[in-house]
């Protein structure tokens, strides 16, 4: 899978979990605990006293309560009582509810609101009507101590249901999933609840024997059916469907563990490199003839797939052509401290396509015919140029992989079977951990919540095997896996300083190819610094002003690349950070919660 396509499916996944990221209120504050006392009257009537408790963090207005409302109910002797603050209210029938606003100050006078660190114990008591049901069997309570609507999450809850009389009665807890435990205590319902999650409720429910009730019930709704044995239905179903959930929650866990073994499996059977029975500790010269461009392709690691090449090529070829006296370096002073590097264009005879099309971009930056890197290194702060520079050099790397490393060129010394395998794993397992994911949000059970985390983790191990290099999952062939070894060997002998003071090369040409092909590999800082103890004597020494390639690195030009593609890549990021926003973008807009 190229590296366009991963792009795309990581920004997929980056907006599928940017949307299910839960809203911000502009308040900062949370809701320790909840205290709920409900009385059952025989006529049908219940009273409430909610008593909640608020601890903000920062200024807030006040907080609002709303109650929702079925077909004839209302609530009924509305009473406010506040600790902790000066309040005032107001009540807002809408459709469906009763909004209760509730003004916060941290003076008599009402004139400041109040502050961070304030607690505020808010008490709400009323009487609501036509919440209990009377059928022809049996009456019943079905009542959200805590609803579904509340901005944050209830740090604990304590609730208690008086009924008319004291004995026990047949009850249920919705959902089933809930955390909430009930029991029976001095002929009252008591329920508590560690705490209770924004977007989710706790509901009582119970069967109430008519015999309760007096003979009038004007506050209750009167049904013409019998209904306790539906009632019972309806609760067995829900204990079922939960049950069956918590257990194909559990299998889906169990499966999840074990597809991540899945990666294993394709590096077990497609990803071990084949012996080659080489047995060299070092190689004290480049093992083949090959152009820089070429072992930088074949050369992978953890930053790059195998055939591909990276700006270190692009470096290397640069000064091939000088070590090859195509292109010529001079420099004069920039500043009292800097000296600008001129790379002129000597000849382009014999040159290979690849070599020629990096000439041409270089071009781009001449001034007075000569090729300035400083100047290159300015005009990749414009957005375009950087832009029209990345696009040239993506195509000078697609040109040359497609010239010298075509897929069957490529097939005699790698194969990306098991890469390929990977890269199918890791989107299959991305998008099954985004539907297993969007089922336990959606779909409450218990244990949804370790179901998501298993979700998660496995969209993680989905997502690195996306991104891994493609050397994890294939595998060289022999022909490749010897390649490689040869030319790990000599960087090996490149990297290391002893071995190079004890085997130094017999000429000059030969110290250059070292650099050349140590800039493909990424270790030419080390032989340059070889080349300046072990060759060169002196500024005034005839071999330092005379090799080009040395005073390219010298005067700076190799790090006015390096800086020219990180120049480029800062333009590029920092001109998409400063874009224009698309529809929905917009700053403003937001909901409603604590004010």
């Amino acid at each position: 899978m190229n590296l366009k396509n991963k792009a795309i499916v990581i920004l997929l996944i980056s907006i599928f979990f940017i949307s299910v990221l839960p809203t911000v209120s502009a308040v900062d504050y949370s809701i320790p605990s909840a205290n709920i006392d409900i009385r059952v009257y025989d006529n049908g009537l219940i009273n409430v006293a909610e008593e909640i408790n608020y601890h903000f963090d920062s200024s807030a207005n006040g907080v609002y309560r709303d109650i929702p409302l079925k077909k004839n109910q209302s609530i009924e002797n509305l009473d406010i009582s506040v600790d902790g603050a000066y309040a005032s209210y107001k009540v807002y029938k809408e459709d469906g509810k009763e909004r209760i606003k509730i003004y916060l100050y941290s003076d008599a006078a009402k004139t400041k609101k109040i502050s961070s660190g304030t607690d505020v114990k808010l008490t709400i008591k009323y009487d609501f009507t036509h919440v209990i049901k009377i059928y022809n069997d049996v009456g019943e309570l079905q009542y959200k101590v805590w609803g579904d609507e509340w901005e944050e999450d209830l740090g604990s809850l304590n609730a208690v249901i008086r009924f008319p009389d004291d004995k026990k009665l047949e009850y249920w807890i919705n959902p089933a999933y809930s955390d909430a435990k009930a029991e029976w205590t001095n002929g009252s319902l008591h329920i508590t609840s560690p705490g209770v999650s924004e977007g989710q409720y706790v509901e009582a429910r119970a069967i109430i024997p008519l015999s309760e009730f007096s003979s009038s019930t004007p506050y209750a709704q009167h049904i013409n059916k019998n209904a306790a044995d539906e009632i019972r239905g309806f609760q067995e179903d829900e204990a079922n469907s939960q049950n069956f959930l918590s257990t194909v929650g559990i299998i889906v866990d169990c499966l999840l563990v074990l597809l991540c073994l899945i990666p294993l499996v394709i590096y077990y059977k497609f990803g071990r490199e084949p012996k080659t029975g080489y047995q060299g500790i070092y190689e004290h010269e480049p093992p083949t003839d090959d152009s820089p461009a070429f072992v930088n392709a074949l050369m992978g690691g953890l930053s790059k797939n195998i055939g591909e090449l990276d700006q270190k090529a692009f470096q290397a070829t640069i000064m091939d052509l000088i070590d090859k006296g195509k292109l010529g370096v001079d420099s004069e002073e920039d500043t009292e401290f800097t000296k600008n590097t001129f790379l002129t264009i000597k000849s382009t005879d014999g040159l290979e396509r690849y070599e020629k099309e990096l000439i041409d971009i270089l071009k781009n930056y001449e001034l007075n015919g000569r090729i300035s890197l400083s100047y290159m290194q300015d005009c990749l702060r414009e957005e375009s140029q950087a832009r029209s520079f990345q696009d040239r050099y993506k195509n000078w790397c697609i040109n040359f992989k497609n010239d010298y490393l075509p897929d069957e060129v490529l097939r005699e010394y790698f194969d990306e079977t098991g890469s390929d395998y990977m890269s199918f794993f890791a989107i299959g397992a991305i998008a099954l951990a985004i539907v297993v994911g969007v089922i336990s949000i959606f779909l409450n059970f218990k244990g949804d919540f370790i179901t998501l985390c298993f979700a998660i983790f496995f969209a993680i191990v989905g997502g690195i095997c996306l991104v891994l290099p493609s050397g994890i999952g294939g595998k060289y062939t022999l022909k490749g896996k010897l390649y490689s070894e040869k030319w790990d060997k000599f960087k090996k002998f490149l990297k290391d300083y002893s071995l190079i003071k004890e085997h130094p090369p017999e000429s000059i040409a030969i110290w250059n190819k070292y650099l050349v092909y140590a800039t493909a590999l990424g270790v030419a800082d080390k032989v340059y610094k070889a080349m300046k103890l072990h060759v060169y004597d002196g500024l005034n020494d005839d071999y330092y002003t005379t090799n080009s390639l040395f005073m390219f690195y010298y005067l700076g030009g190799y790090n006015h690349i390096n800086n020219s593609f990180s120049t480029a890549s800062s333009t590029i990021s920092a001109a998409n950070n400063n874009s224009v926003g698309g529809v929905g973008g917009g700053s403003g807009g937001g909901g409603g919660g604590a004010f």
